[in-house]
């Protein structure tokens, strides 16, 4: 292994968000002829929800792919913030970058019909407005009249998508205090976080599932945290009550290992991406290809 292996982990990932930065502001947006293009044409579906949901689809999905590509630098300044390194802030801030890149993956799919990509995006667009409305209503103000007005009109953009939807032949449901609104199509259901995670990184091997929960507080605080503790225990700081002090640290190897879902769901989200878009790869595809051979290398697999 190099003697720093941690900066090409952190490297290895900056210069894909660096290519990806620079396609995006090359492209400004989906290529006429991609796919993307296609489906806005025309407009069939406008409606009281959007004058133009397919492009609006289609760009949420670059919208998703920025949040994703942040997570992505967040993760590598943390890699090269201190080492040893503990496991805990790559790993959940890990865990938020997989499921974005998930809901990424899931919105920009290839060959779906362009109404149900639509709906994909105007029930995410719903979930957000109900979780506006949350946040409106648990607010205390000097101005009620003003956020009362502010909480109806959350209500009515929520109605508008509603309507829209019914009348596309969609079936939107509404929320309540604990679940939030959605929009669903014949025979369908919301698909849960993990589920996505599990189709952009384990594609049915079980892998995405694994990282996803791996990843989170609750699994650190658990067996994974106590683990990492005693494996890695300090000094006693109290002799005579023989309490210990360690750090929860992890290698460059462990590291790459447990957090291998990272490159996985960044490499797959953007393949999906450029498709859709229609924008060339000769930049990004040798930074993804790096990528890949650096964290399989530091993990010491034989692939990833």
């Amino acid at each position: 292994m190099s003697s720093d292996a941690w900066g090409e982990l952190s490297a290895s990932l900056i210069a894909v968000c660096e290519a990806f930065k620079r396609d995006e502001a090359t492209h400004n947006g989906f290529l006429p002829g991609s796919p993307a293009a296609v489906e806005a044409v025309d407009e069939p579906f406008a409606d009281e929800w959007a004058t133009a949901p397919s492009r609006n689809a289609n760009v949420a999905g670059l919208h998703l792919a920025h949040v994703a590509m942040d997570h992505v630098t967040g993760v590598a300044v943390l890699l090269q913030s201190q080492e040893p390194a503990s496991i805990y802030g790559p790993s959940t801030l890990s865990r938020s970058l997989i499921e974005v890149a998930a809901r990424c993956h899931y919105m920009l799919e290839p060959g779906i019909e362009p109404l149900e990509r639509i709906r994909r995006q105007q029930s995410d667009r719903l979930v957000a407005l109900w979780e506006r409305k949350q946040l409106a209503e648990s607010m205390h103000t000097e101005q009620p009249e003003q956020l009362q007005e502010a909480i109806d009109y959350l209500d009515g953009r929520m109605k508008t998508v509603m309507e829209s939807a019914r009348r596309h032949g969609l079936t939107p449901r509404k929320g309540d205090k604990v679940r939030p609104p959605s929009i669903t199509g014949k025979d369908l259901k919301p698909i849960a976080a993990t589920a996505l995670v599990e189709a952009l990184i384990g594609e049915g091997n079980g892998l995405g599932a694994y990282s996803y929960k791996t990843m989170s507080a609750v699994a650190h605080g658990r067996e994974h945290g106590m683990m990492q503790y005693f494996t890695h225990r300090g000094a006693l700081i109290n002799r005579t009550h023989g309490d210990a002090f360690g750090t929860i640290e992890a290698t460059p190897q462990q590291t790459a290992l447990n957090l291998a879902g990272v490159p996985l769901a960044v490499v797959k989200m953007l393949d999906r991406f450029y498709i859709q878009f229609g924008w060339p790869v000769q930049d990004v595809g040798p930074a993804a290809r790096r990528l890949l051979e650096e964290w399989r290398r530091i993990a010491e697999i034989p692939t990833l």
